[in-house]
């Protein structure tokens, strides 16, 4: 088995690639509604804001701090209990 190469996005994308469609996983945009240390963002499918507790972070992203109205990218899982923000999204 060839381990994945290059970038994050790149061993995101290979894997996507290799695995197919996971009906388990879902990978959609948010904003971020208030900065750390409070930390809320409302993605785009949801009404409502989703706090620190509901949410992991990517030390890339923490890095990187987050500011009012930063688009970010979240993937969960089929039950929506545990959000992962994996980095900020940004359109040149």
């Amino acid at each position: 088995m060839t381990k994945p190469q290059g970038t994050g996005y790149s061993q995101l994308i290979q894997l996507m690639r290799k695995h197919g469609h996971n009906k388990d996983v879902e990978i959609e945009l948010g904003t971020v509604t208030a900065p750390p240390p409070k930390v809320l963002i409302r993605l785009d499918s949801f009404g409502f804001d989703l706090d620190k507790s509901d949410l992991i972070f990517a030390s890339r992203v923490v890095d990187t701090p987050l500011k009012e109205g930063d688009r970010v990218i979240v993937v969960s899982n089929d039950t929506h209990k545990t959000f992962y923000v994996i980095d900020k999204a940004v359109r040149y």
